[in-house]
């Protein structure tokens, strides 16, 4: 992808905009509560010439306050207490969430390694520096300001670990609920939503918004409170609690039915996703669920060779082609067969996706086997270069030396014709291979992109995005249109399936159900921005510098919006660095993406260590401070 030209905006327009952000007009909820919207709400609640603050003052107007109140901490909504707390006030912070406010070095300096091979999946908005804790809370507990009761409750969902405090004060209940509902039956985004689901034992890189049941629980929680007024860290005050949360319920259930209804990961876990959808849809959950694919039980053919996750061809004289290559085992049992006389070597290898487990030991395999390695162009960046990347199971060991197929492409091997396919299924960032043998079989090597159940999309950080032409919704019509009768293998299943066009029709139907409940749910003016984490993100995620030297940093916007989009970022450097230019803005056709470019300059006085780089983003009415971030590593 082609990267044109951006325009540069002077700091007289970052401050600009900075004023028009936040100089929002400061609006008195009761005698003694008042709000002031911006990119995170700022309430102050005033008593005897002394100060509480929710969430903190993006505007920095307020110069002291004895007290304020985090309900967790995220780095997007979080930072505006930061300049409180070191003007003295104390900083309140959930009890779990300690280590989020406090130990932020050690969690930046463990996650330039832990970054790869990761199947936890939890977001990266993590504070850029620290927040002193002044007293950390949770639910049950005495807390009081001014000879008035707040209670703490405990409300995980959006996050792992978020309190909410009740307030009674002018004779009203007040919810300070963080980022558990965004205005009326809104919510910010799913992606953050994703985590393990212990109780079905599904692990965070297959648990699809898996801490819904949690946000669930806790908008009960706090309507059980009946509060008079809900006051989320973003967006507008709510007066009428009960009917809004009740309509967010409502929408996260039918979002819910819609993802597990059409689930591969139903065929992996079987039981589990009964017990996932009891635990969101209630005991007597009930799921439109699609029936699944006809399944070839005799398993592959014979010249098709199941190793672990990949699958080795053979060719009538035993020569072999394989499909992935992600750990020494497959290696090891490729050896083994041409000692065994059954294979003579291997002449190329295709990579399905980026994933570690399929991509891990690609150099140990060319290490024994001198062979091209094939990629479609939309997979060959992130194959090449896997550390500029923050996105799910990273390998950190580059391919190198990738023969680059296009679209459609068509090779002959042997007794084979082999056609070379975009299929942004599992992950954007995906293949697939069309083998035909002659006179006989037509398989389709699809990696991990459907089980006979349905679609794989249980992680939200791979990119699954739901427009027309791309995503799954592109992956379905090339299912329609290659040659009747084909089998489908996914790589981590043994047997070849195929799909009837009425379930072909049934996926592409729930998908566009899914995105009209999804722009229900989303305050955004196009619902892929609730899905997609990195439709801003910095490029490389990975930055690597010395004291002294000038680096190359760009930011990359992805415009889901259906019209040109002007994306405005300003970066926040660290100590000791300086940009060139430090802010800059781009204007972005339609599902495209386009990137800014800035050079970073290191001072000889910065140490060794790990640093971290965020951006604010201003794109029509979103302000977004601190929304994306790229970690660099001074050595």
């Amino acid at each position: 992808m082609r990267y044109p030209s951006v325009t540069v905006i002077a700091v007289l327009l970052v401050l600009s905009l900075a004023c028009q952000s936040y100089c929002e007009t400061t609006t008195r909820l009761s005698d003694h509560v008042s709000l002031t919207p911006g990119s995170v709400n700022c309430v102050v609640i005033e008593k005897d010439n002394a100060r509480l603050v929710v969430y903190g003052d993006p505007a920095g107007r307020i110069k002291e306050a004895q007290m304020v109140l985090f309900t967790h901490s995220r780095r997007d909504v979080a930072w505006p207490g930061r300049q409180l707390v070191d003007n003295g006030a104390a900083a309140v912070v959930p009890s779990a969430d300690v280590d989020g406010f406090a130990g932020v070095e050690k969690s930046w300096n463990d996650f330039t390694t832990r970054r790869f091979h990761d199947y936890a999946q939890q977001g990266t908005k993590i504070l850029a520096k620290l927040i002193k804790v002044g007293r950390a809370v949770k639910q049950g507990q005495d807390l009081s300001w001014q000879a008035i009761p707040i209670e703490v409750i405990d409300t995980p969902g959006y996050t792992r670990h978020a309190v909410s405090y009740i307030i009674e004060i002018d004779n009203l209940r007040y919810a300070f609920v963080g980022d558990i509902i965004y205005g009326n039956g809104k919510l910010l985004d799913l992606y953050s939503l994703q985590d393990a689901v212990a109780e079905a034992k599904i692990g965070g890189y297959h648990g699809w918004a898996g801490r819904m049941a949690d946000l669930i629980d806790s908008l009960l929680k706090v309507s059980a409170r009946k509060p008079d007024i809900l006051v989320p860290a973003r967006g507008p005050a709510i007066r009428d609690p009960g009917k809004a949360i009740d309509l967010l319920l409502e929408r996260l259930r039918a979002v819910y039915e819609n993802y597990l209804s059409i689930s591969a990961g139903r065929w992996y876990f079987k039981g589990s996703y009964d017990v996932l959808a009891r635990r969101v849809l209630g005991p007597k959950a009930e799921v439109n669920w699609m029936d699944w694919a006809e399944v070839i039980k005799d398993k592959p053919p014979g010249w098709i060779v199941p190793i672990g996750n990949s699958r080795l061809i053979i060719s009538e004289d035993r020569s072999g082609f394989l499909i992935d290559c992600g750990s020494r085992r497959i290696v090891d049992e490729v050896i083994k067969l041409r000692q065994a006389g059954k294979l003579t070597g291997v002449d190329g290898l295709f990579i399905t996706h980026y994933h570690d487990d399929h991509t891990n030991d690609v150099a140990a395999c060319l290490e024994q086997f001198d062979c091209p390695v094939y990629a479609t162009g939309p997979v060959v960046e992130i194959l090449k270069h896997p550390g500029m990347y923050r996105l799910p199971c990273l390998t950190p060991n580059a391919i190198t030396g990738i023969t680059v197929v296009p679209e459609g492409h068509k090779m002959r091997w042997k007794e084979f014709t082999f056609t070379f396919h975009d299929f942004p299924g599992q992950t954007i960032y995906h293949d697939a291979l069309l083998v035909e043998k002659d006179d006989a079989e037509r398989i389709f090597f699809i990696g991990d992109s459907f089980t006979p159940s349905g679609i794989d999309d249980y992680c939200l950080l791979n990119r699954n995005l739901l427009h027309e032409r791309t995503g799954y919704f592109y992956c379905l019509d090339l299912l329609r249109r290659i040659p009747a009768g084909t089998l489908l293998i996914n790589q981590h299943v043994v047997e070849p399936f195929g799909f009837t066009p009425a379930q072909l029709d049934h996926m592409t139907a729930t998908l566009t159900k899914r995105k009209e409940l999804l722009a229900r749910l989303f305050p955004w003016d196009e619902p892929n921005y609730g899905i997609d984490e990195r439709w801003i993100r910095f490029y490389p995620y990975g930055l690597k510098a010395r004291p002294g030297r000038t680096i190359k940093a760009g930011v990359r916007a992805f415009n889901h919006s259906n019209a040109p989009r002007v994306f405005e970022v300003t970066l926040n450097l660290p100590a000791g660095f300086q940009a060139e230019p430090a802010a800059a803005s781009v204007t972005v056709s339609p599902q495209t993406e386009r990137q800014m470019d800035f050079d970073l300059i290191v001072a000889a006085s910065v140490r060794p260590g790990t640093y971290v780089l965020t951006a604010d983003v201003q794109s029509g009415p979103w302000n977004l401070p601190r929304w994306t971030e790229a970690i660099i590593e001074v050595r």
